[in-house]
């Protein structure tokens, strides 16, 4: 029994094959002769091989959590490079001032020049008029302030009036002579799809909750925001670029930049499930 005691203080040491050539004989010819201390061998062995087999749903678990995560990251750096891309180069309208533009006349042509502060010139050609309307951008005001300046030129075969276009009072003349009558009414198409929007947003919502009711049973936060997050982000992007009165001038500029900040919220509200369902996890 005294053997044994030792032997069982010697049994690791043995496995390991960390004995002298002494000890080792020692432990080999007790095992010969003790059952008990045979069996506990080879118990400790059989215990040793089952803990360090490989847990298969243990890796998949982790594999799981890493593309999780690693979709959760990409997502955010996508949103967070969205957003600042649409704050640097989202048009801001410039309202008419004298030291706006300045008129160049010659035989043929009239070139209008526009001021630094000027990053792009938005340029309609209706029935009666055309109209200019100048914008900058943050990023040109930050980071391209030494811009060539815009100009337009104009034939002065058939010229239509050219007038300026302000957003918050009637147009400037540019070229041409006369009382101002009109003015260039901006599109309202930006309302249309945010109530589409809200009506997507919520009819989604009904769906998916009566879908958990009758299914009882949860549907994961991720599937949930890549679909009810699609039509939410859009109308937050239109109520970011244009506020409350959706009413644009720059239709196609507007809602290209509403496109591309809607696909950052989006991918944000992604990166939020993500993260919460790891967490979960």
């Amino acid at each position: 029994m005294r053997d044994c005691n030792i032997i069982k203080d010697l049994l690791p040491l043995y496995k390991e094959d960390l004995l002298s050539n002494e000890s080792k004989t020692f432990v080999e010819e007790h095992l010969k002769t003790c059952p008990e201390c045979e069996n506990l061998l080879n118990e400790e062995i059989e215990i040793e091989s089952k803990n360090t087999k490989p847990l298969d749903f243990v890796e998949r678990r982790i594999k799981k959590e890493t593309r999780y995560f690693t979709l959760a990251v990409l997502a955010l750096i996508g949103s967070i490079l969205i957003f600042i891309i649409s704050y640097l180069n989202t048009p801001r309208h410039i309202e008419y001032d004298k030291d706006l533009y300045k008129v160049y006349r010659n035989d043929k042509i009239y070139t209008v020049e526009f001021a630094d502060k000027v990053s792009g010139i938005d340029y309609t050609d209706t029935e009666d008029a055309i109209y200019l309307d100048a914008y900058s951008t943050k990023y040109d005001e930050i980071f391209n302030k030494r811009r060539l300046r815009k100009s337009l030129t104009f034939r002065k075969e058939n010229l239509k009036t050219v007038l300026y276009q302000n957003h918050e009072s009637m147009p400037n003349m540019v070229i041409g002579s006369g009382e101002i009558h009109q003015t260039l009414l901006p599109r309202l198409f930006l309302g249309f799809y945010a109530r589409l929007s809200i009506i997507g947003f919520i009819g989604l919502t009904l769906i998916l909750f009566l879908i958990e009711k009758f299914r009882k049973k949860a549907i994961s936060l991720p599937i949930k925001t890549l679909l009810i997050g699609a039509p939410l982000s859009l109308f937050l992007g239109i109520i970011a670029i244009k506020g409350f009165n959706t009413a644009t001038y720059y239709p196609v500029t507007d809602f290209k930049y509403i496109v591309l900040l809607s696909l950052g919220i989006y991918l944000f509200f992604i990166f939020i499930s993500i993260f919460k369902e790891q967490k979960r996890m």
